[in-house]
């Protein structure tokens, strides 16, 4: 993999860019990766990226995943940030089998649709990405009635696992953000409470096993006694 040479085209930023990405990614992940674009999934229009709007497919140990592949991109004009918005999200789950003889089936699941609107929620909202890189804690709800098990409202928890919090990529440090569905009563019983109440419900989610996997079919992991609160 070559240095990144900031002054150099466009074109060899992002192909080094890209290269040191897919290195570090198959360090966390293992890999390989298929790409999966916007024409692919729920939309094909959203919010500027840095580059084009795009994700990588992964199966790692028994789950399925997708990760964002781009928002970390150099921007085209020099003297904005050669690591674009810093980061990465994705999202991994044991529900969804990945199929290597039909890698690409997995934009059929609800996987993909998910994490398309977060990343285009990211790549609108800059200062949402520098609250992750600081190391907060974000929850977003959403409406994807396209989503194909029917969930509607999703809710997810956005947070950084301690192993990924900056990666040493060529282009600058990157952070990859875990994205961690949320059921229904843990959505509403975050309303209204904050960093204090996101940091309780992430406290519980390491402790009950569940951390960056997102399970479409689970229990709360809020005791009864807080739930009712």
């Amino acid at each position: 993999m070559e240095n990144f040479n900031p002054n150099a085209s466009y074109a060899e930023r992002l192909k080094c860019a890209s290269e040191s990405r897919r290195e570090h990614l198959q360090a966390c992940f293992s890999g390989p990766f298929y790409a999966l674009t916007s024409m692919m999934g729920p939309m094909n229009d959203g919010p500027d990226w840095p580059s084009n709007a795009a994700w990588l497919a992964f199966g790692h140990g028994d789950s399925a995943g997708i990760i964002s592949d781009g928002l970390s991109d150099p921007w085209t004009n020099t003297k904005l940030s050669s690591n674009g918005l810093g980061l990465e999200v994705f999202v991994n789950s044991p529900d969804v089998v990945f199929l290597k003889d039909n890698p690409m089936a997995i934009a059929d699941t609800w996987l993909f649709p998910m994490i398309a609107e977060i990343s285009h929620t990211l790549a609108m909202y800059p200062r949402l990405c520098d609250k992750l890189r600081a190391g907060n804690l974000l929850s977003l709800r959403f409406n994807i009635e396209h989503i194909k098990d029917g969930r509607g409202l999703v809710g997810v928890l956005l947070h950084i696992p301690p192993t990924m919090r900056s990666l040493p990529m060529a282009q600058g440090d990157v952070s990859l953000v875990a994205a961690t569905l949320l059921t229904t009563e843990e959505l509403r019983w975050l309303v209204g409470k904050g960093d204090g109440g996101r940091a309780q419900l992430h406290h519980l989610l390491n402790e009950m096993g569940v951390g960056q996997l997102s399970l479409a079919q689970r229990d709360s992991v809020l005791p009864s006694s807080v739930e009712e609160v």
